[in-house]
């Protein structure tokens, strides 16, 4: 081989390997939107309102949003209980917010979902960051770079309620106070 067609070979691999850098993770760094890894839903924090629709059908209820948009309702199942999720999204119809809801007779059967998600929650996150832990009302927090999670419970005397919330990194804390 020649001088010549050994510096053509080199130059032709040196090309290549720009044109695949280039198409590949050297064109430069896109933002991304962080995963909503919920299981209730399969929806992204950057679904859409028509994305919803898709997935949950139009048996919905709405209201405003705590963000400033809508908030859409359906009846939806979990851990084999019928509850109710909410997407709450903000002006821009960016989600926000998604939280499943639980109300129950029984004090006993909140507290045991409680745990139940609690415990799987810490599982995968570690242990929470606070404790709302008090009389009659009890819940935790993981703060997360992809969005916090929230666990609240009420109970009073008319009213035994769970809500398990996952909300976005804008509306998120991010650590502790």
């Amino acid at each position: 081989m020649t001088d010549m067609t050994k510096r053509i070979h080199f130059l032709s691999l040196l090309t290549g390997m720009l044109l695949l850098c280039l198409l590949t993770a050297c064109g430069g760094e896109k933002e991304t939107e962080p995963a909503l890894d919920c299981p209730f839903t399969e929806l992204q924090w950057s679904s859409t309102v028509d994305d919803m629709l898709s997935a949950e059908g139009k048996g919905y209820s709405t209201y405003d949003s705590l963000y400033g948009g809508l908030c859409y309702t359906y009846p939806k199942e979990y851990e084999g209980l019928s509850g109710t999720v909410k997407y709450m999204f903000n002006e821009e119809n960016k989600l926000m917010s998604v939280a499943w809801n639980y109300s129950a007779e029984d004090a006993d059967e909140i507290a045991s979902l409680y745990e139940t998600i609690s415990t799987s929650i810490t599982a995968e996150n570690g242990e929470s960051g606070y404790d709302a832990g008090g009389i009659g009302n009890y819940g935790g927090v993981w703060y997360r770079e992809n969005g916090d999670i929230i666990i609240t419970t009420m109970i009073t005397s008319e009213n035994k309620a769970l809500q398990y919330a996952y909300l976005h990194p804008l509306v998120s804390r991010g650590s502790e106070e």
